[in-house]
Formats: C-alpha cells, structure tokens, sequence
C-alpha cells in the first residue's frame, strides 16, 4: 500500500476540460455546460468526469500490465477499490485515494 494521494477539481478546471474534449465553439453550448454542477454530475456517474478523474491521477499507470484494459468501466471498478474519501460540492470535488498492491477482480462476465 502506498500513501494517501488527495485530487482536488475545481470547477473552473473541469469546465475548461470539457470545453477542450468536447470542442466547443458554439455559444450555446457553452452555457450549457456552465449550468452542470459537481453533485448532479457524480450522482448521475458521467463518462466525462469519471475520465477527467482517471486522467488526473496516477492510478491508470500504476497498474500492473495484466490488469489494463482499454474498458473505462473497468478501470473505474479498480479505481473505486483505492478511493478512501470523496468530497462534493457546487465548486469542487475532493478525491483521497490510496493506492494499492492488489486488486479485487470482477465479476468474470461483465469484464473479462
């Protein structure tokens, strides 16, 4: 086990991503995405916000070999086993995780 790593995501830092991945140009759609808020979005568990997060941390490269597989899903099952702490807000959402030295494999069927 390794020590305890703290992620911390500011609104202004996940919007600015969201506006790169999704390539908005359009006024519009821009304000869209200033309406979203941290709980709606860890509650209703998007794709985006779990890969900012995957992205943010060391955990993806952490893995040993066998266990990397290109299926996000996947990777956020072996996530969620490090993580010690979540905090959500309107303006920020605080990660505290730990790194491990062995994971917890699924359920055969739904991944492997």
């Amino acid at each position: 086990m390794s020590e305890l790593k703290e992620l911390v995501i500011t609104e202004e830092d996940y919007r600015e991503y969201l506006k790169q991945r999704l390539r908005l140009t359009d006024p519009c759609m821009a304000e869209e995405v200033e309406r979203v808020g941290f709980p709606f979005l860890f509650a209703s568990g998007s794709e985006l916000l779990r890969s900012y997060i995957l992205n943010e941390t060391v955990f993806l490269s952490s893995l040993p070999d066998k266990l990397r597989l290109p299926d996000r899903g996947y990777a956020w099952y072996m996530f969620s086993q490090s993580v010690r702490e979540i905090h959500v807000d309107e303006n920020r959402i605080v990660v505290k995780y730990e790194l491990q030295d062995d994971y917890k494999l699924p359920f055969r069927r739904f991944y492997l």
